[in-house]
């Protein structure tokens, strides 16, 4: 696996290098510029007359495509391609009791973008992706997948786009109740920010823009499933080795039960629903509504017979809404969505579903007026009048996440935790990444399980990983 690794590694620092086909342009706003002369060079004084009839609000530079304007707008067109975003991870676990290793990871994401420079916008994006794990269960699998490809219309106050897109709704960093329209990338867990949690399905999207507020419109003719590990990977939701499932509480007949059973995931057939958000932005307030009919991307496993489980992927109303506001040197967000079929297993082992609400609230500020961001997060789940059943009940954690970047932004220290509540359910994540060679970053991070039984850091508690990565945005 080492030289794999050494192999991939010279091959992704190559990449680097390769010119890309359309790359940006930095321009700098100086704040005190004479309408008739721009400074370019302090040393000799280079200075390029401005025609009068130029507006000094605005520069235009033809041969570029490119507009800038006093509102920060910036537009190109025209034709370009290249790499996105390249990753290259590898992981030590650090618990003996672990069925593996090591967990290493490739990244690259790439595209191919055409713009009108008015109204037509098309995208062509793909990704892939590489999972190596050693030890007693090891596992070596890669991946090609779509990303955000589709063609786009522009009015005057209309956004339509129809192809493959990342719809993600909601107002909190982490878990945002109502965001049910996207699809959730399980392949790594959690070991990813939640933007990167989420793959690219098939959507018709049209977005209307008022001096209100926004209306977002979206139906997704095709249903696509959460992205699964294999089977075999230690970030599976399924432990038919311990005999447990993800999310379910064990007890010793559902896990002889689940040990000698068989798991189809069959992806139903037609669409996954739809879904209209409303959203209004006012000086220091913001809010939106949303209403959803969809189903959810992550399998729920129903024991249909004796020996075989099958994945149900149920439908739900889905009504929320979601609220922000400065006030105490902060910015305070709430979200919380109601939906109508959650799936369940009561304890004769049937499988239903029941009403539950999902909540959340937040706080983000900067203590001292520093660049040190803190952002906390308290989030909450319940069931309403659930049954008996295997499934938890009522789900209380408190998230965030602290932001530090120091030695003149060259480095950073960023650390996520997510810390249950009603049941010991913890996940820590320090990193430690050097940030000054943009737009490289070289990082050392741990992911920290531990937990009781039924919780997600008492499922993955010898998951426990040290990594060194290198990663990049272009």
């Amino acid at each position: 696996m080492k030289p794999i690794f050494n192999i991939l590694t010279a091959l992704l620092f190559s990449c680097t290098a390769l010119p890309a086909f359309g790359e940006e342009l930095d321009l700098i706003t100086v704040d005190e510029l004479d309408e008739q002369e721009l400074i370019l060079d302090e040393d000799d004084s280079t200075v390029i007359d401005i025609q009068d009839d130029i507006a000094s609000d605005e520069l235009i530079m033809e041969d570029a495509d490119i507009t800038y304007s006093d509102n920060a707008s910036l537009q190109s067109t025209g034709f370009s391609a290249g790499l996105d975003k390249m990753q290259l991870e590898a992981g030590h676990l650090t618990k003996s009791g672990a069925e593996a290793n090591s967990s290493n990871y490739l990244h690259i994401a790439f595209s191919a973008h055409w713009d009108s420079g008015s109204a037509w916008e098309v995208q062509l994006a793909g990704r892939i992706d590489g999972y190596y794990q050693s030890g007693r269960q090891s596992l070596v699998h890669t991946q090609l997948d779509y990303g955000e490809s589709f063609i786009r219309y522009r009015g005057d106050n209309i956004r339509f786009t129809a192809g493959t897109q990342k719809i993600i709704w909601g107002r909190i960093d982490e878990l945002p109740p109502t965001d049910r329209m996207s699809v959730v990338d399980l392949s790594r867990f959690n070991l990813d920010d939640h933007q990167d949690r989420r793959r690219a399905a098939p959507a018709i999207r049209l977005e209307y823009f008022s001096d209100a507020g926004k209306f977002d419109l979206v139906w997704l003719p095709e249903f696509r499933a959460a992205e699964l590990p294999g089977r075999k990977s230690i970030w599976s939701i399924v432990d038919q080795q311990k005999g447990a499932l993800l999310g379910i509480e064990p007890t010793p007949i559902m896990s002889t039960i689940i040990k000698g059973s068989r798991f189809t995931e069959d992806e139903p057939h037609g669409d996954a629903g739809g879904g209209v958000r409303y959203s209004h932005s006012e000086s220091g307030f913001d809010y939106a509504l949303t209403a959803q009919r969809v189903r959810q991307s992550v399998p729920y496993y129903e024991l249909v017979s004796f020996g075989r489980f099958k994945a149900r992927y149920p439908r739900s109303w889905v009504i929320g809404g979601d609220a922000g506001f400065e006030a105490l040197d902060a910015t305070w967000s709430f979200e919380a969505a109601w939906l109508s079929d959650i799936p369940v297993t009561k304890t004769d082992i049937s499988y239903t579903t029941v009403e539950g609400v999902s909540w959340a609230a937040g706080v983000e500020f900067y203590p001292g007026d520093g660049d040190t961001r803190v952002n906390l997060q308290l989030i909450g789940t319940n069931l309403i009048d659930a049954p008996r059943v295997f499934d938890r009940t009522e789900i209380y954690t408190f998230n965030g996440a602290v932001d530090i970047p120091f030695a003149h932004e060259r480095w950073r220290m960023n650390t996520r935790f997510f810390i249950g509540l009603d049941k010991k359910d913890i996940y820590i994540n320090p990193e430690l990444a050097y940030i000054g060679w943009e737009p490289h970053e070289i990082y050392l991070a741990t992911h920290y399980f531990a937990g009781s039984a039924g919780t997600l850091g008492g499922y993955h508690q010898n998951h426990s990983l040290l990594t060194l990565g290198w990663r990049a945005s272009f």
